[in-house]
């Protein structure tokens, strides 16, 4: 077997740089692996991701779902490579002299790479998983070393976007449009209803979130709405007419500026799980575009102007039926679909795009789902959100903890294209429904919540959003603090912990005990956390400064300030619980905090000025504003200032959807 030796490359001078065979020709094994090379380096430790690794969800732990993934990209804390599964999508290693390299296995038009462990030692395969000869360049690493773990990810993933193999495919997170629509809070029907929906469960649900003081702002109809029989193949795009007798006219008529401003429809990828029947209703200009897979379902024909046939008329019907944006699920498996075909994932490439190009035509926004393998990784150029981790469910402790794991642990590597999908939640669930809540809010992405519209909650669901719905979002998604990035929080009783940037030069922390079966866990946050804020912000400086005066930590739970440029702040957790807080700079004596009634508190004000003698601020909407200061007795000539906690004080404005401008004196 051939060798690729990194650290030889990096040893060179290339600190990044990509591994691409050119003009590389040959055939494929019978597994359409084209190429096959040993990478070797020593590390101290790593994070491997791979579909279904260690804990695989609905699946026996010796199942190996490559190419699909599913929506089960997990990470794996690793010190040799005896457990690193097939189809290992994305890897990040501490070297022993403390630097870091991330790796990044690529895809091209044609061609797709991927880890897998053998005999102890970690190989990259590139291939198409199909039976034809290849003649091109082919892309195999991207790589990145660096001393700031963050700065080394986003490294390696833009060098492995912009080789020219790749360039076509998708782009950093910052560079594209994020949609308005999941700046508001939503609302799913899955996790309440799961298949059982109707117009009629339907429409009265809509009734309830209208008459509710809750400001969603969009709903999502999930599965249940596809008519099948036998084998799960979609034969028509119109809903089962025995559920939804009248269309979906009566549903998205409903939508309102004030109310459900927009209507989203869940598609599945593939047509639905098992594809489109052969036998179906879709018409003889789509069914020209159609060809039989191995399963002898129909899935678009090799070529991208039937591809783009098939999606354009799928997402078009969907628009023509009043749907604003679209959840579309089961994308990975489309790869493992066309496995064995003459280039698989060509097909699948293919796809991906002809959906995201039909997305921008006729839709104002998508959100990926079940797309944990690189041919949908990859072909992202439009889309800008990704779920992020398997299905929550609720009242399921396991779930619970497993869930958020994964959510922050895949946020480093899919937030580098993507706003991350944390999934949708219950604000009323038991066991972890504020947890989520704050999980949701931290990971920037999409809020959307799947509670009995009947028992909406609004002291649950007010933290996360104004009067209007709009969310308050972090400057990018929340991930683990680096060395939380090389543990397993669940067998190890570690403090897990993640960051996410606000603005006015807060940031925001959570800390966990994940930890099953449940043991104590013991850490702290300290000044030290601060600096990691900006890892996520794709502008080219992933270290913040300290701040001159220093740091103030507001224990948003507690509701206690403590001056962390002092003393780090301990944390025990006695069984899963989280702790959250934010880190607030001090200026000329000030630090403000902002409404104390929202998680992202600072988010909900902008700093105007600030001396020794006065503090000014724009709050986004009126509400109570917190700030700290340890000097003097503030006062402020328009009202009262009063006192909340050690250093503490909050004025008290009425909470109404206005803006309001504030000073406090000294």
């Amino acid at each position: 077997m051939k060798q690729f030796d990194v650290l030889a490359e990096i040893k060179k001078g290339r600190e990044t740089g990509v591994f691409c065979v050119e003009g590389f020709s040959g055939d494929p094994d019978d597994q359409g692996v084209l190429a096959e090379y040993e990478l070797t380096f020593p590390f101290s430790e790593a994070c491997y991701f791979a579909g279904c690794q260690k804990r695989p969800i609905n699946y026996p732990p010796e199942h190996v779902p490559f190419p699909d993934g599913f929506n089960q990209a997990q990470p794996g804390a690793m010190r040799d490579w005896q457990k690193a599964k097939l189809g290992g999508i994305f890897l990040v290693i501490r070297l022993h002299n403390d630097r870091f390299l991330a790796l990044v296995p690529m895809t091209g038009k044609d061609s797709y790479a991927w880890f897998v462990g053998r005999d102890g030692k970690l190989i990259i395969q590139a291939g198409h998983l199909g039976t034809e000869p290849f003649h091109g360049d082919l892309p195999v690493l991207a790589w990145a070393v660096d001393g700031n773990v963050y700065r080394a990810v986003e490294q390696a993933w833009r060098t492995a976007l912009g080789h020219p193999t790749v360039a076509f495919s998708t782009r950093p997170r910052t560079e594209k449009h994020y949609p308005e629509i999941f700046t508001y809070l939503g609302w799913c029907s899955w996790e309440e209803y799961k298949k059982d929906i109707s117009e009629e469960i339907l429409g009265d649900a809509f009734d309830k979130i209208e008459n509710s003081d809750i400001p969603i702002r969009y709903a999502l109809i999930d599965d249940g709405h596809i008519e099948y029989e036998g084998k799960r193949y979609i034969t028509k795009f119109d809903p089962d007419p025995k559920k939804f007798p009248n269309g979906w006219k009566p549903l998205t008529d409903r939508k309102k500026s004030d109310k459900i401003r927009w209507m989203g429809l869940w598609l599945n990828f593939n047509g639905y799980w098992d594809g489109i029947n052969p036998q179906n209703e879709l018409g003889g200009e789509i069914n020209s575009h159609l060809s039989p897979v191995p399963s002898g379902a129909l899935q678009p024909s090799d070529g991208f102007l039937s591809s783009v046939a098939f999606y354009d008329a799928f997402i078009g019907h969907t628009r023509v039926a009043g749907f604003d944006y679209v959840k579309v699920d089961n994308q990975a498996k489309n790869t493992a679909m066309h496995k064995g075909a003459a280039n698989a994932i060509r097909h699948s490439t293919q796809n991906s795009q002809a959906l995201e190009q039909a997305c921008a035509r006729h839709l104002d926004g998508l959100i990926n789902c079940m797309a944990h393998n690189h041919s949908c990784v990859f072909n992202t150029r439009i889309g800008n959100v990704t779920r992020c981790s398997e299905d929550y469910k609720k009242e399921d402790l396991w779930r619970a903890k497993f869930h958020l794991y994964n959510s922050y642990a895949n946020s480093l590597w899919m937030g580098q294209t993507v706003w991350c999908d944390h999934d949708m939640f219950h604000a009323n669930d038991p066991v972890a429904g504020e947890m989520m809540a704050i999980s949701k809010a931290l990971s920037g992405g999409p809020v959307y919540l799947s509670d009995d519209p009947a028992a909406l909650r609004r002291e649950s669901l007010m933290p996360l959003c104004y009067e209007d719905g709009r969310l308050l979002r972090t400057l990018a998604p929340a991930v683990p603090l680096p060395e939380s990035v090389f543990i397993d929080p669940m067998d190890q009783a570690e403090f897990y912990r993640v960051i996410a940037p606000l603005p006015n030069g807060c940031a925001a922390v959570a800390g966990y005990n994940l930890t099953d079966p449940e043991n104590p866990v013991e850490g702290s946050f300290s000044i030290k956390d601060y600096r990691h804020a900006g890892g996520m912000l794709q502008d080219g400086k992933p270290e913040w400064d300290l701040p001159e005066e220093g740091l103030i930590l507001y224990d948003w739970k507690a509701a206690v300030a403590h001056r962390l440029d002092k003393t780090p702040y301990p944390v025990r957790l006695e069984k899963f619980d989280d702790v959250f807080a934010l880190l607030c700079p001090i200026r000329s004596g000030w630090a403000p905090i902002g409404r104390s009634d929202k998680y992202l508190s600072p988010a909900s004000i902008e700093v105007i000025g600030a001396t020794n003698d006065e503090l000014i601020l724009r709050v986004e909407e009126s509400g109570p504003v917190l700030f700290w200061s340890e000097s003097g007795t503030p006062k402020r000539p328009a009202g009262e200032v009063k006192p909340v906690g050690e250093s503490l004080w909050q004025i008290d404005l009425p909470v109404e959807a206005t803006s309001a401008v504030v000073k406090i004196q000294r």
